[in-house]
């Protein structure tokens, strides 16, 4: 039985071109576009305080949750084992794509494995939100506008694709709200309890789902919160030793 509300049948008939303007606007809501991104505020960070005034602790916590919402998500969608739309994981270029773009192109705009909830709506809605709450450019009200539009772009660039149903975006989104919600509570937007965190939801996915990318997910939050409680040891010894 489809979950769909006819969202499939309703955008068949779409451009080619609405098709790879989806495919560009979902990137931001990839893995590899949100830790690239938050490595590019650390380092414009460490450069103007006016994004934050504390590049290291602020991006590492956007990066703990990051992990956290993936492994979330793989732990979700192979506890429901919820198919995509038909056709999702196929796509064909358009004439104007040349040969050596397919590749790319395909990457874009197709998506595989399981589709409840969607991961690029639950990871935009998280990360992003945390973006707007931790960071210190502009107002909270103003950022808090930007990471919803962003989300929501995500979201219905999803749906556009024809890569996940109506109620999988939203079912994402909801549980990405949620998951910042409790992580704000649970962490006091401390790293080391972010990825603590992180490392509890990356040994629940390997429980789950037992896959390669989600003991990635989990070694990349142990040995974070391992570096980052060293390093902090280091800094107290640091300036006990400065203060004495």
């Amino acid at each position: 039985m489809s979950r769909g509300i006819g969202e499939t049948e309703l955008l068949a008939g779409l451009p080619e071109a609405a098709t790879a303007v989806a495919g560009l606007v979902t990137q931001l809501g990839d893995m590899w576009f949100v830790v690239v991104a938050v490595c590019a505020l650390f380092v414009l960070a460490w450069r103007d305080r006016s994004l934050t005034d504390a590049p290291a602790r602020d991006c590492v916590y956007l990066l703990a949750l990051t992990v956290g919402a993936y492994s979330l998500t793989v732990a979700l969608k192979h506890a429901f084992g919820l198919p995509r739309p038909p056709g999702a994981a196929t796509a064909t270029p358009p004439a104007w794509v040349p040969a050596v773009g397919h590749a790319a192109y395909e990457s874009m705009v197709t998506g595989d494995g399981y589709g409840f909830p969607s991961g690029h709506a639950l990871k935009t809605t998280a990360v992003y939100g945390a973006g707007a709450l931790v960071l210190d450019a502009w107002d909270r009200d103003r950022r808090l506008v930007v990471a919803a539009a962003v989300s929501v772009l995500v979201a219905a660039s999803r749906v556009v694709l024809g890569v996940h149903y109506v109620v999988d975006v939203v079912a994402g989104a909801a549980v990405g709200a949620l998951f910042l919600a409790v992580a704000v509570r649970l962490t006091d937007q401390r790293p080391a309890r972010a990825l603590a965190l992180s490392t509890a939801l990356g040994a629940l996915a390997v429980g789950v789902a037992g896959t390669t990318k989600s003991v990635l997910a989990l070694s990349a939050a142990a040995v974070g919160l391992v570096v980052w409680v060293g390093s902090d040891r280091v800094r107290s010894a640091r300036a006990d030793v400065t203060e004495g």
